[in-house]
């Protein structure tokens, strides 16, 4: 269509002004569709792998060590609260598995200020958990109601979403667990309660401000439930010292392909490859139920 105008331009007697008014438009357009369509479908996956676990355990979210293998906590068994430790090499196998223990729910993971923490995301009851990649070390009663927080770390405080739809933004008190909140720039009166927390933020390559992260959005069709993947960009001032706000900016993603009726986005990791992962936990249908308890590796492409 450009083109043709283009040539349409080029090849009609027309006025100067008119050929650029034209020219100005077709370009208008152009750059409004590559919005919209960036807007729409930031990012697209590459199915890896499936990551052999113990039956029934699901909910693993991953770190990086620093000999490059991973450590991963999961959900024991979706009956309870109890999570499990497990480590993995780099290509995601799990290689030492001790049964070792404790409480939690929905795990999600993070380091911040040199500290390993695990979330027991237990509705209403949530503990913010130091880890030495051992054992527990602490647990702290995160004061705030829900779960699904997404957490990040930045310069030096730990931030989480409380909601997604509204933009709620706290910051949290690693040794208390008391929250306080943080005034945001945009959003504050966008309900819509089915997009709901996933991975923790991590950091946009090339800024030192920009996090991203995936959450699930839960609505049902028909008679099913369904949870699908959508990703979010919070962004923080350049500058402490100006009086701008914290900004979050939502993006439809194409779905993993052929991922579960429920698709649970835990946590993304970079490999020595240099790219980067999003590991999920997938269903057929809603939990507490018997049935195969997936935990499934995508490429992120973007």
């Amino acid at each position: 269509m450009f083109c043709e105008l283009v040539i349409f331009i080029t090849t009609t007697t027309i006025t100067t002004t008119t050929a650029i008014f034209i020219f100005v438009v077709v370009i208008f357009i152009v750059i409004i569709i590559i919005i919209v369509v960036n807007d729409k479908m930031p990012t697209s996956f590459r199915h890896v792998k499936r990551i052999t676990t113990e039956p029934n355990s699901i909910f693993y979210t991953l770190l990086k060590l620093p000999d490059n293998k991973f450590i991963g906590f999961g959900r024991k068994n979706c009956q309870a609260r109890i999570l499990k430790k497990v480590v993995l090499n780099d290509t995601l196998d799990i290689i030492e598995d001790k049964n070792e223990t404790f409480r939690g729910e929905d795990p999600r993971s993070f380091y911040f200020n040199d500290k390993m923490y695990v979330i027991d995301n237990y509705l209403n009851d949530m503990y913010l958990i130091e880890h030495d990649t051992t054992a527990p070390q602490k647990f702290t009663k995160i004061h705030m109601s829900g779960k699904n927080l997404s957490f990040i770390p930045h310069n030096g405080k730990l931030y989480f979403m409380h909601y997604i739809k509204p933009f709620v933004l706290y910051t949290c008190n690693v040794d208390t667990g008391i929250c306080e909140n943080v005034a945001v720039g945009n959003h504050q009166a966008t309900r819509d309660a089915e997009y709901r927390g996933g991975t923790p933020g991590y950091l946009v390559k090339g800024t030192n401000n920009q996090y991203f992260g995936f959450g699930h959005r839960t609505y049902m069709v028909g008679a099913v439930m369904t949870h699908d993947v959508f990703k979010w960009v919070v962004t923080f001032p350049s500058d402490a010292a100006t009086d701008t706000a914290p900004t979050i900016q939502y993006f439809e993603v194409e779905q993993p392909p052929n991922s579960k009726n429920i698709c649970d986005p835990t946590c993304v990791i970079e490999r020595d490859d240099g790219k980067l992962y999003l590991v999920t936990a997938e269903t057929e249908d809603t939990w507490f139920k018997d049935q195969d308890y997936i935990t499934n590796v995508y490429e992120i492409v973007d």
